[in-house]
Parts: C-alpha cells; structure tokens; sequence
C-alpha cells in the first residue's frame, strides 16, 4: 500500500487555491495544485501579492536543484553542531566548488552554512 507524498485538499474557489499557493514549500505540491485545479489556476494566480507570484517562480526556477528540496524556501533549519540551538528561515541557496550552501535568517541576520551542516526542523 502506498500512499501519496503530498494529498491534494478538496478546493472549492480560486481563492482557496490562492491560499494553499502560499502555502506550498515545493515546485512539485505546486504542479500538483495547479494540475488538480485549473480552472482556478489564473484566477489564483492574479489574486497572489507580486512578493507571493516571485516565491513561487523562484520555486520553479529551483525545482532541480536537490538542495532546494531537502531544504524548501521558508522551512527552519539549523546548524547540526550549534550549541546555542539557534534556528533560521531558509531564504535563498548557492553553491561554489560544488558545494550547496543554504542562506537563512536567525533573529533578523543573514546567515548561510552548507547544507550538509544542517538539518531541517519543519
């Protein structure tokens, strides 16, 4: 028996959709959303701040970098070895020498760590 990663709610209005558009930590619960519902799609679309419609193209444009999906853009992450058990909001990632770094903010500073450091909260 298997079960599906991630159900698709039962949605009765383009703003429902809006809502769980906003919602949605990867490209994949996204495409699963739009493709459940498009009909709604547009309408949904349009009722999204420009802030939320870039969140989500951003989701787009990271949906094949692995780093991205151990790590969706708003989960909270920490450093495995810091004492002070400090925890960040994921913001944005990079990568040099083919090492994936994580950018997060902990208490209003932006900080980043590779993503081998840290280890995902929610």
């Amino acid at each position: 028996m298997t079960t599906a990663p991630h159900p698709i709610p039962v949605l009765e209005s383009p703003e429902q959709l809006a809502e769980c558009l906003t919602q949605a930590q990867t490209w994949a619960e996204i495409e699963l959303l739009t493709q459940a519902y498009p009909d709604f799609k547009a309408i949904a679309w349009k009722q999204l701040s420009a802030d939320q419609q870039g969140r989500i193209l951003k989701l787009r444009d990271l949906k094949d970098k692995a780093i991205a999906q151990e790590f969706p853009l708003g989960c909270l992450v920490q450093r495995r070895a810091d004492p002070e058990q400090k925890q960040g909001k994921v913001v944005d990632y990079w990568d040099a020498y083919g090492v994936d770094y994580v950018v997060f903010t902990v208490d209003g500073f932006t900080d980043w760590c590779p993503g081998s450091m840290l280890e995902r909260l929610k």
